[in-house]
């Protein structure tokens, strides 16, 4: 089983937490998770650094999930569904979020582990650069 982990990427100079692996209270599969604050530039699509969803990819995840923790809304779609976006100069994927689907409300396990990711020149595989608690 996969221990929920805060994933961690370099944006601006700066560390920021854009997802974690995790996975529902009730399950054991990994997901990888975000949830969502009203974030600008949200209202239309999200991004998902290249190197995160291969770091999920990895970790067994096949499923990503979007929640709105103040409306307790839930959205996913499959993992793989961020490859059909658009891959953009700064190392994101981007889909619509249209093309996300409105799940049941549950709950999460939290994250206390941080991993801290770039992605290598060569190739989209993710470096392991720190691991904290």
């Amino acid at each position: 089983m996969v221990e929920p982990t805060a994933l961690q990427v370099l944006k601006r100079g700066r560390w920021c937490t854009v997802a974690k692996i995790t996975r529902f209270e009730d399950g054991n599969a990994p997901i990888l998770a975000v949830a969502w604050r009203n974030q600008p530039g949200m209202k239309q699509a999200i991004s998902m650094p290249e190197v995160v969803l291969e770091y999920a990819r990895q970790a067994g995840c096949r499923w990503f999930v979007l929640r709105d923790d103040r409306s307790r809304t839930m959205w996913c779609c499959p993992l793989s569904k961020f490859y059909l976006g658009r891959l953009y100069q700064d190392g994101e994927y981007y889909i619509p979020l249209n093309w996300l689907t409105p799940v049941p409300w549950a709950d999460w396990i939290y994250a206390e582990r941080v991993v801290r990711l770039q992605q290598s020149q060569s190739a989209v595989q993710p470096t392991l650069l720190e691991v904290a608690r």
